[in-house]
């Protein structure tokens, strides 16, 4: 592995970890979640979350995402805090 290719950056954003109320459409749901204000990305995954979103990093509007995702998708959804992340130049 060439490490001049890889940086670090501060911080950026937070991932949510997102599951999904039943009988939902996937799709439906993952459009309303990209009309929350700072999600950038929403994938839907496999396993035991149906949805990973990427949102901005901001502390104080955090516990407002987590409502708004929840009535989003009629689920729960738990955070992962970014403290640092390391992407290819």
């Amino acid at each position: 592995m060439n490490r001049n290719n890889i940086r670090k950056v501060s911080r950026g954003y937070h991932y949510f970890f997102v599951k999904p109320g039943r009988n939902g459409n996937l799709h439906k749901a993952a459009a309303k979640l990209m009309g929350i204000r700072n999600v950038e990305e929403v994938a839907i995954t496999e396993g035991d979350y149906g949805f990973v979103v990427k949102a901005h990093g901001v502390q104080e509007g955090d516990k407002a995402v987590v409502r708004e995702i929840a009535r989003a998708v009629g689920g729960s959804s738990r955070k992962a805090v970014c403290h640092c992340r390391y992407v290819r130049n």
